[in-house]
This record gives C-alpha cells, sequence and structure tokens, in this order.
C-alpha cells in the first residue's frame, strides 16, 4: 500500500488480491493442533517497481503475535508466477495488528510486476 523507504524511483502498488484475503478471521475458522490455531493464505499482485521499498499489506487475520510469511515472483501479463532473471528478496517481516509491513528489493534495472503471496500462522 504505501512506501516507507525507498531506493527506486517506481513504487509497487496493489492491483488485485485472493478472495481469502477479504475473509475476516471468524470465517471457517478451523483449529489446526499444537501451538496453532489458524492458517491463513492469500495472495495480492502488485504494480510494476523495481528497487527496495518497505510496503505495506493490510489484513485483519494478521496480529502483533501473528507468524507471516510472504514470497514473491515476477508475472506474466496473465498473473502467473515465473522465475525469470530478475531477482525478488523479501526480508524484515514485521506483524502489526490487522496489517505486515515488509521489505522487498525488485533487482532488475526496469519496472517489474510482482506477485506476493502471503501466510499467516494464528
Amino acid at each position: 500500500m504505501a512506501a516507507v523507504e525507498s531506493s527506486a524511483t517506481l513504487e509497487p502498488r496493489i492491483e488485485s488480491s485472493s478472495l481469502d484475503a477479504e475473509r475476516s478471521q471468524g470465517q471457517d475458522l478451523a483449529q489446526i493442533g499444537g501451538n496453532v490455531g489458524a492458517i491463513w493464505r492469500a495472495w495480492w499482485t502488485w504494480s510494476p517497481g523495481n528497487g527496495t521499498f518497505n510496503l505495506q499489506l493490510p489484513w485483519s487475520v494478521i496480529g502483533v503475535d501473528s507468524t507471516v510469511v510472504i514470497t514473491a515472483s515476477e508475472i506474466d501479463g496473465n498473473g502467473h508466477r515465473f522465475v525469470g532473471a530478475a531477482p525478488f528478496q523479501v526480508s524484515s517481516i514485521a506483524p502489526a495488528a490487522g496489517t505486515v509491513t515488509f521489505k522487498i528489493n525488485i533487482g532488475w534495472n526496469s519496472a517489474l510486476p510482482m506477485r506476493t503471496d502471503v501466510l499467516v500462522f494464528n
């Protein structure tokens, strides 16, 4: 949603997301077992960007004690993920109440579209 820090000129912006990202925490909640009560998965596609940014994703299922795993990959014109020559690196994932902030580095000299896949463990 918003870039907090930037080392490039073109900031990625959310373009679309999976339907699961719109569900509230109480819907279809199943107990997983152990110390994990729920696992959530969603994805977001982003407008083209390159460089390093701090990005945020709003999602009501994320809390300060959530474990959040984020992957990023380049996408084609149909939104399908693929491995190209450009490195996509996700780091510094910091969950908060209803949001997660993370650092993305798209190591390419021109703007590329991406998809982030997010797993939340509560």
